[in-house]
């Protein structure tokens, strides 16, 4: 018979998702057993927090600035980092639990998600005595409310990726374009951390790589065709009112990081104009 500990877990929140972040730190500092030691948001600083914190379980996120979910999984177990990873994720590809494991996460959860089965999930991980139970059969009214918080912040993500594929459309990337998926994964990516224009190669390649199990020479490869495909098939009028300042004038299109910075720029304007502003 196995025996539950009451001790006391430790908890460190990695993940590039500010408000998310902040809706875990509420829910864990109302848990009894657990211990909110605070949130990341981005791969390195992942790793030195777990290093100098030593918390029993990591909520991981899979897109990280720096290092992604995956690459901060596999540097913690090569530094000999003790600590359980539970990854969190909007990605539900078929082949993405064996990927997971293979990183090294010791659990996943997929977004959205209702807190119930989060927290049990946190239990089989770290061996500790019921955090969710409440005696009554079905959902209670906390657990809808949760629900509904958790949906709300996924609808503000299919939110962004819809303006997203509705502007990369409009300016003639074709959608059945492996370059189609991945612009609208590196112009999201931007969208949340501007930051990653700078780290176009080392970060925002080699992050959408490991989640569509490509290359990062792939993904700028797959882009870049893309857009010379809305250059050689758009809207002429369009395109140059759009990018008319940013066209390589040897090539006669937009750079990636170029095409990305100013789709990404868009997008968090008209969200501030929607009243959607991002944290």
């Amino acid at each position: 018979m196995i025996t539950l500990t009451t001790t006391v877990k430790n908890v460190l929140i990695a993940d590039g998702n500010r408000r998310f972040c902040g809706w875990l730190q509420q829910k864990i500092e109302a848990q009894p057993n657990l211990a909110y030691l605070g949130s990341v948001h981005d791969g390195r600083t992942a790793l030195l927090e777990m290093e100098r914190l030593e918390p029993d379980l990591v909520i991981l996120g899979l897109i990280l600035p720096h290092l992604d979910g995956f690459a901060v999984m596999e540097e913690a177990r090569e530094k000999g980092i003790k600590t359980k990873f539970l990854l969190v994720t909007a990605f539900n590809g078929e082949e993405f639990p064996k990927q997971a494991v293979r990183h090294g996460a010791d659990g996943f959860v997929i977004k959205p998600f209702q807190w119930a089965v989060f927290i049990e999930q946190i239990e089989a991980l770290l061996d500790t005595e019921s955090l969710s139970k409440t005696g009554e059969k079905g959902k209670t009214a906390a657990e809808t409310d949760d629900m509904d918080d958790l949906i709300r912040l996924a609808l503000d993500d299919a939110a962004v990726e819809s303006l997203i594929g509705d502007r990369i459309t409009e300016l003639g990337i074709p959608a059945h374009y492996k370059g189609y998926r991945y612009l609208k994964d590196a112009i999201a990516m931007v969208v949340y951390d501007v930051e990653l224009l700078g780290l176009v190669t080392k970060v925002l390649y080699p992050t959408i790589a490991n989640t569509h199990q490509s290359t990062a020479a792939k993904v700028e490869r797959s882009m870049r065709y893309a857009i010379e495909a809305a250059w050689s098939r758009g809207d002429v009028d369009v395109l140059h009112k759009a990018f008319g300042y940013s066209v390589d004038p040897e090539r006669g299109r937009p750079s990636n990081s170029s095409f990305v910075a100013k789709i990404a720029d868009e997008i968090r304007l008209q969200l501030r104009a929607e009243g959607m502003p991002l944290i």
